[in-house]
């Protein structure tokens, strides 16, 4: 799987909206191979853990702070949005440690999609369009820039125990991401 690439520059909304098209067509793909009785596919799951974990990172990183610039209402979005970032997270890390192929991890699978879901209706519905009035087009853009350039370094793995800063999710990110990284290559990027 290749990182959704949406022509040569997005704003952060149009980024992370892209994100979760490509998430939600990757989970149809292994929800309708369960669903046919079909194996499901180990790399398709590792490929949905890894744009998951990457796109946590970036809004983590990036998406959150810059909500929070907008006020009261801002803060409270991210605040929620965080912990619902760490729930998914918890999840994703069972489901990381364990193979999809498993009915119990494949339960774990959809609980955590669940909660994914959920959480892309409200930011698709609430908090984008908080962004859309409460930014400049320039600074979604500067910030999409910054995105794509942080998901090249994201970490390709859930961390329950990201910090939720932004200065301390950029510097866990930077560590983990290379750790990651190195784990893929050393395990052949099936894991």
């Amino acid at each position: 799987m290749s990182t959704t690439t949406v022509g040569a520059r997005s704003d952060a909304i149009e980024l992370l909206t892209s994100h979760h098209r490509e998430v939600e067509q990757l989970w149809s793909r292994i929800q309708a191979a369960h669903e046919r009785g079909a194996e499901v596919q180990q790399d398709e799951a590792q490929a949905l853990i890894r744009l998951l974990s990457q796109h946590d990172a970036i809004e983590t990183q990036l998406l959150y702070p810059e909500l929070r610039k907008l006020g009261d209402q801002g803060r409270e979005k991210s605040d929620h949005s965080l912990q619902e970032h760490q729930k998914v997270r918890d999840l994703l890390k069972e489901v990381d440690k364990g193979d999809v192929r498993d009915e119990a991890t494949f339960r774990t699978l959809a609980e955590c999609m669940q909660e994914v879901q959920h959480h892309v209706q409200e930011e698709e519905s609430q908090i984008f369009p908080m962004l859309r009035d409460g930014c400049s087009p320039e600074r979604l853009m500067d910030l999409g820039e910054k995105m794509a350039t942080a998901m090249k370094t994201a970490p390709t793995h859930p961390h329950p125990m990201t910090p939720d800063s932004k200065a301390g999710a950029t510097i866990a990110g930077a560590v983990s991401g290379v750790v990651d990284r190195a784990k893929d290559a050393l395990r052949g990027g099936d894991r």
